[in-house]
């Protein structure tokens, strides 16, 4: 359960600054990678709220900024881990303590270099028939294209800054994670198309197949009934503090 937590949360460590309207994007994903399986993916994304379904996974996750609060549905498993902003972080600092100076070399063997960073420019493309400007980033052995669409922009203003919140490990392997979002912080537009490499052999496409600006049903914000709630601040607690 620790696994999707780290890849998938964080976004306790941000304040965002936020903006009106709803964004909502459906993808299809292929290739492989950690805990990547092929499927659909929709992003419903407010000024307070975000949502990632992953049909490959059968695992979806909830965000509620206001309330502080994330919540991880599991569909093959009907449960719901929710797990508060500060739990998280807690967590985090104290995987850190434990993984000290080995992390590092973990990090750099995995990842490669994150100090060895480019950004180029790769000329243009067209993803649903909306011309879009591609881009590869480069840090370390991750290699990372986007198909960007400069006329879209995401209803949170720090988007990079929250999903590099939601990628991040402990210690210095999360540190390449926040260097890439970085970067792609400072790209205009929202990516339509992505293909990312290098991560622990990983090779993952995800390209978008609709999108939609009209308002997000309330629906899409309700948690399933019937699952189990489990409380992923106290498993957490548990795997950072082993008994012995």
């Amino acid at each position: 359960m620790r696994k999707p937590l780290l890849v998938l949360a964080s976004l306790a460590l941000s304040t965002l600054s936020l903006v009106a309207g709803d964004l909502t994007i459906t993808s299809r994903v292929t290739g492989k990678g950690p805990g990547a399986k092929d499927g659909t993916q929709v992003q419903y994304i407010s000024p307070d709220r975000m949502r990632l379904d992953q049909t490959g996974t059968q695992t979806d996750t909830l965000i509620d900024f206001g309330k502080g609060v994330m919540y991880v549905i599991n569909h093959g498993k009907k449960t719901i881990t929710r797990l508060t902003f500060q739990e998280l972080q807690a967590s985090m600092e104290a995987m850190n303590d434990r993984m000290g100076a080995l992390s590092g070399m973990m990090s750099k063997m995995l990842l490669g270099d994150a100090s060895k960073v480019s950004v180029q420019k790769e000329g243009t493309d067209t993803v649903l028939g909306r011309p879009c400007q591609k881009v590869r980033i480069t840090i370390g052995k991750i290699v990372e294209d986007l198909s960007m669409d400069p006329t879209l922009q995401f209803p949170i203003r720090d988007y990079a800054k929250t999903m590099s919140m939601m990628s991040r490990v402990p210690g210095p392997m999360g540190n390449v994670f926040k260097r890439l979002y970085e970067e792609i912080g400072k790209l205009h537009g929202v990516a339509l198309r992505t293909h990312v490499k290098g991560i622990m052999g990983s090779d993952l496409t995800t390209e978008a197949t609709a999108i939609s600006t009209a308002a997000i049903p309330a629906s899409a914000w309700a948690l399933p009934s019937g699952y189990q709630v489990v409380e992923g601040g106290r498993e957490l607690s548990e795997g950072t503090h082993p008994r012995h």
